[in-house]
């Protein structure tokens, strides 16, 4: 597959965890075989897990929309920045809801083979997310 092809993969992918978008495409697009070195320990693995996790964030954040930034290809990488967000009125992972808007970006490195996602790196600002919930405070300033 070309380098286009696997950047709109990567895309729909990255697309599929907004609040109202089809959850099919994880099917389609990443392996069931996945590894998955961002997500929490109990979902690193397949494509299921990866769909869970989109759930689990859809459910917290219901309005949630993730922006994609840029994205580049070589090979069989394909590295994607982003940032996302919304309002958090579900639990997140043992979290209750605290009713405030939150954001973060990220980015994450994705590993493609025969046109499916077959690994994953990432890193996010979830402390920034956390502080912005009121969930860590925020450093003091002088």
């Amino acid at each position: 597959m070309s380098s286009q092809q696997y950047k709109m993969i990567v895309r729909q992918v990255n697309d599929a965890f907004n609040a109202d978008s089809d959850l099919s495409v994880i099917d389609e697009f990443v392996a069931a075989d996945l590894v998955d070195h961002t997500a929490p320990p109990h979902l690193q693995h397949g494509n299921q897990s990866l769909k869970q996790l989109a759930q689990i964030w859809r459910a917290a954040f219901p309005d949630l929309k993730i922006t994609n930034h840029d994205i580049v290809a070589e090979g069989d990488l394909v590295v994607i920045a982003w940032s996302g967000g919304g309002t958090h009125l579900g639990d997140l992972m043992g979290i209750p809801p605290t009713g405030k808007q939150g954001f973060m970006a990220g980015i994450t490195f994705n590993r493609m083979r025969d046109g499916r996602i077959v690994e994953r790196w990432g890193n996010n600002d979830q402390l920034g997310l956390f502080m912005q919930l009121g969930l860590v405070p925020a450093p003091a300033t002088e």
